[in-house]
C-alpha cells in the first residue's frame, strides 16, 4: 500500500508540475506571483517612427512594473514609467522634471477546460500631455487637437489571453484588449489582438508572434512583428530583450515603418 501510495503520489506531483509549468516560469505569457510575492521588470525602450513624408518620431523610455500577487492567481499591477528628452533624439518634446505616466491594474488565471489557461485583466493608466509632460508649445497644438482642451489623459484597458502549455515547454497564447479614451466625449476605442508562442529551453526562453491594433468604423489599423528572448541567472532573476517591427499601416499618419528595442530585468521576490 505504502509503494502504491508512493507511486500516486509521484504522479499526481508530476502531473501538478506539467499543469503548473507556465506559472513557475517568470516570463511566461500567463504568469501571476504567488501570494504576497512579487514579480520586479525593470525595462528601457527606444521607440522610432519614420513617416512617409519623412518625419522621424523617437522616444527614450524607462519603466517599472511591480506585480504582486493577493491570493490565489490573483495579482495587483503597478507601472511607472517616464520619457527622456535626450539631446539626439528628433522629437523634443519633453522635458526633463515631470515626464511620466503610470498604470494600476488587477489581473487573475483560471483554469479551462482540457488545461487551458485564461487570464483576465483590467487597468487604469493615465498622464497629463499639456502640463504634467512639459510639452513644447507645438506638441501642446498637437495634443490639445487630438485630445480637446483636457488636463488629464485618463485610459481604461481591458484584456483576456488563452494559452495552452504543449510538450517540450511550448506554450502557444493569444490575447485581445480594448483601451477606452475616458478623456474625450467621442470616447474613442483601440483594440489590439495578438497571437505568439513561447518556448522554455533549459536556461532561456524565447517568444514571437504578431500584433494587430486597429480602430473600427476610422479605417485604422497596423501590423506588428514581435519577439522576446530571456536568460535564466537563477529560477527567479532573468535579463532579456524585446523588439517590434511596424510593417503595415493604414492611418492618416502614413507611417513608413517604426520599430522598438527594449531591454529588461526580471526579479521575482
Amino acid at each position: 500500500m505504502n509503494c502504491k501510495f508512493a507511486t500516486l503520489v509521484a504522479a499526481a506531483a508530476l502531473l501538478g508540475c506539467s499543469n503548473a509549468w507556465a506559472y513557475g516560469d517568470i516570463t511566461a505569457p500567463l504568469y501571476l506571483p504567488d501570494d504576497m510575492e512579487t514579480l520586479s521588470t525593470t525595462s528601457v525602450a527606444y521607440e522610432r517612427t519614420k513617416f512617409d513624408d519623412d518625419g522621424v518620431r523617437e522616444d527614450l523610455i524607462a519603466r517599472e512594473n511591480l506585480m504582486m500577487g493577493i491570493g490565489e492567481n490573483t495579482a495587483l499591477s503597478f507601472t511607472l514609467g517616464n520619457r527622456f528628452n535626450t539631446k539626439w533624439l528628433t522629437n523634443q518634446e519633453y522635458n526633463n522634471e515631470h515626464n511620466f505616466d503610470y498604470e494600476v491594474g488587477l489581473k487573475r488565471n483560471m483554469h479551462l477546460y482540457n488545461d487551458l489557461m485564461m487570464q483576465v485583466g483590467a487597468s487604469y493608466y493615465t498622464f497629463s500631455p499639456r502640463s504634467w509632460y512639459g510639452h513644447s508649445s507645438e506638441a501642446k497644438n498637437r495634443i490639445r487637437a487630438e485630445y480637446g482642451n483636457t488636463r488629464w489623459y485618463k485610459e481604461l484597458r481591458g484584456e483576456i489571453k488563452l494559452a495552452k502549455e504543449l510538450e517540450s515547454g511550448l506554450t502557444p497564447y493569444a490575447g485581445f484588449a480594448v483601451d477606452g479614451n475616458i478623456d474625450s466625449s467621442d470616447r474613442d476605442l483601440y483594440y489590439t489582438a495578438m497571437a505568439a508562442v513561447h518556448k522554455n529551453e533549459n536556461s532561456f526562453a524565447f517568444d514571437a508572434g504578431l500584433r494587430y491594433e486597429f480602430q473600427f468604423g476610422d479605417d485604422v489599423n497596423a501590423w506588428f512583428m514581435q519577439a522576446s528572448a530571456d536568460y535564466f541567472i537563477t529560477d527567479n532573476v532573468t535579463v532579456g530583450a524585446f523588439a517590434d517591427y511596424q510593417f503595415a499601416d493604414n492611418s492618416d499618419t502614413e507611417v513608413d515603418y517604426g520599430y522598438t528595442g527594449e531591454l529588461r530585468f526580471k526579479v521575482l521576490f
